[in-house]
């Protein structure tokens, strides 16, 4: 890919295609056409730095992430009595051919 697409996402968090895989990784300033990429979040426990050529890379996509993450709150109903349509129905009308 050429150097003038790639300057745009210097300094920021990349998704990269290479060779087929998705890499993710904060993306260094590029020296002598070798892209560097540094592991985020979790996976800096696992990984270390990535570098290529940027010839080799196929496509880059920048990846927005939240500053926090997002809770899960399990919400319970108000009201512990739910109420079903076929209540107004007699039992013998609900199956009643037509």
């Amino acid at each position: 890919m050429e150097g003038d697409v790639l300057k745009h996402f210097v300094n920021r968090d990349v998704e990269v295609l290479v060779g087929g895989v998705w890499i993710e990784g904060h993306l260094s300033p590029i020296v002598k056409g070798v892209v560097t990429l540094v592991p985020v979040g979790e996976a800096q426990q696992f990984y270390g730095p990535c570098a290529f050529k940027q010839d080799a890379i196929q496509a880059i996509r920048q990846v927005k992430r939240q500053a926090q993450p997002v809770p899960n709150v399990e919400t319970q109903p108000t009201d512990n009595q739910v109420r079903s349509s076929l209540e107004q129905v007699t039992p013998g009308m609900r199956f009643v051919r037509k």
